[in-house]
């Protein structure tokens, strides 16, 4: 790198994410590889907010993506898809390349769980408003925290099925979990991100916020 690190964080803000509408991979001049995981307990939308991503950012996908799913339409491995785009930073243009993957939250598959997140540089955790699936949300996100607590791993934390009638609310849901009670933390980052992944609702903002910390984690290396 041409730029010392410490000064690249400083100058590093969400303005200059900038996520492009073309992928960048024809001019390059530094190349940046991550790899994203959603997490999260069954069905709680890790493959919806997987799809709606695909249709957001469709003009920097490097692959069309696959799915695997059972005859039921559970996913039985991973989501995969790869996206493109361009940060510039310091006079210099990055190539950001980030694979988003999606772990199967089939408690039979806990192994597999683990093994998908070797490697992440950021996760995304996808928890039901679904009152009745707080346990589920509960011993996932216990999971997700031993399988991170050695590593410097930033995530999110997004409430999906917003529009369930009876959801839990957003305070029952960070006292259940432990989180704290303020909306947002310093860095501007949401505590709690209620979202509708079936209609694409704050799936895009959740994504970039966490690429934010996820840039900020690397250039502080």
């Amino acid at each position: 790198m041409t730029v010392d690190s410490n000064d690249k964080g400083k100058e590093l803000e969400k303005k200059e994410l900038g996520i492009s509408d073309k992928s960048g991979t024809n001019s390059l001049k530094e190349v940046l590889q991550f790899k994203v995981v959603y997490w999260g307990p069954g069905e709680s939308g890790k493959t919806t907010n997987y799809f709606r991503l695909r249709e957001k950012f469709d003009g920097v996908k490097l692959n069309r993506g696959y799915s695997i799913e059972t005859t039921d339409g559970r996913t039985l491995w991973q989501d995969s898809v790869r996206l493109s785009f361009y940060l510039n930073l310091a006079e210099i243009k990055f190539n950001v390349i980030t694979q988003i993957v999606t772990a199967t939250g089939q408690e039979r598959f806990l192994s597999t769980r683990e093994y998908v997140l070797d490697g992440a540089d950021g996760v995304v955790f996808v928890a039901d408003s679904d009152p009745e699936k707080m346990e589920q949300n509960k011993r996932s996100f216990r999971e997700l925290v031993s399988f991170t607590s050695e590593q410097d791993v930033p995530f999110v934390i997004q409430l999906n099925k917003r529009d369930l009638e009876g959801a839990i609310s957003v305070e029952e849901f960070k006292k259940e979990l432990g989180l704290p009670k303020f909306e947002k933390y310093e860095d501007g980052t949401q505590v709690v991100y209620p979202t509708v992944a079936i209609e694409g609702e704050s799936v895009r903002k959740c994504f970039e916020d966490l690429m934010v910390l996820v840039l900020f984690n690397f250039f502080r290396e």
